[in-house]
């Protein structure tokens, strides 16, 4: 039980400074971080973005489902452990998740929410701009 909590205030911790460090970077004239929204919002609130445009940051994983989609992890832990509440799939090209797999990545695309009582948090498709981040929030080349 402490370990779940001590990865639970770690991830938070993580999640923080990350957020951090993305809005210093939009902040100083970077616009890769424009517009960015919260994972955690999209999931909590789905109808507000339906149909829309979204930046998010996340985990990207396999979801281990039966179709092992791809999915946009909250974080790391979650991916790792298939955690699917804390998720959104996503229609990605299998060549650009080849390449970014199991490492953090900021996306542009359209978020679809889910129709209710589906079980899962819905998908973003038209995906595009799809970076990668060093562990300190930085774009990757």
């Amino acid at each position: 039980m402490r370990r779940l909590l001590a990865g639970t205030i770690l991830t938070i911790l993580v999640a923080c400074l990350a957020a951090d460090s993305l809005a210093q970077s939009s902040t100083s004239g970077d616009n890769s971080y424009k517009n960015l929204v919260s994972l955690i919002k999209v999931i909590a609130n789905p109808n507000d973005f339906n149909g829309q445009p979204v930046k998010v940051v996340g985990f990207l994983s396999h979801g281990g489902g039966l179709d092992d989609a791809v999915g946009l992890f909250v974080s790391e832990i979650d991916g790792r452990n298939y955690i699917v509440p804390n998720s959104i799939d996503l229609h990605l090209d299998e060549s650009t998740a080849k390449s970014l797999m199991g490492r953090y990545v900021v996306l542009s695309g359209t978020y679809h929410a889910p129709v209710a009582q589906s079980g899962y948090n819905g998908y973003i498709d038209h995906i595009h701009d799809v970076k990668a981040l060093s562990p300190h929030g930085a774009l990757l080349p």
